[in-house]
């Protein structure tokens, strides 16, 4: 019998490993876009933030807002996604922020956030969480 050139169709299994491998990729790309769009944008300080904020904070300046905010973004990360600022108020914020640092610090066995760190990040928090969004 002669060789009958027919038309070669892949097995199954190799069907099924394509389709596998696909699926595979949707889930990862769905689970990176879906991380991108819960990721919080966190507002840079302006003046008009430090003015606001020395009234609550005599002598806060803009450098030291940008302070808290690199703090804030540096060590918060670590375990968890950054929170927006401005949803908590600051008595909320004022009872967070110390409990995390005393977690953290237990946590590495030493004092990875020392307290001016803790009241820079607590006046960034607490600055930012007053900022009216935009309409």
């Amino acid at each position: 019998m002669e060789n009958v050139n027919k038309p070669q169709t892949a097995s199954v299994s190799s069907v099924t490993r394509r389709q596998h491998m696909k699926n595979k990729i949707a889930v990862i790309s769905l689970t990176i876009v879906l991380s991108a769009c819960g990721a919080v944008k966190l507002a840079t300080p302006s003046d008009a933030d430090a003015q606001r904020g020395s009234q609550k904070y005599p002598g806060l300046s803009l450098a030291s807002l940008n302070e808290g905010k690199a703090l804030f973004e540096q060590n918060c990360a670590r375990c968890h996604g950054l929170k927006d600022p401005t949803k908590r108020d600051e008595e909320k914020w004022n009872a967070v922020v110390p409990r995390m640092v005393k977690k953290v610090n237990k946590k590495v066995g030493h004092e990875e956030i020392d307290p001016k760190e803790q009241q820079l990040i607590l006046q960034y928090l607490v600055t930012m969480s007053t900022v009216k969004p935009a309409k």
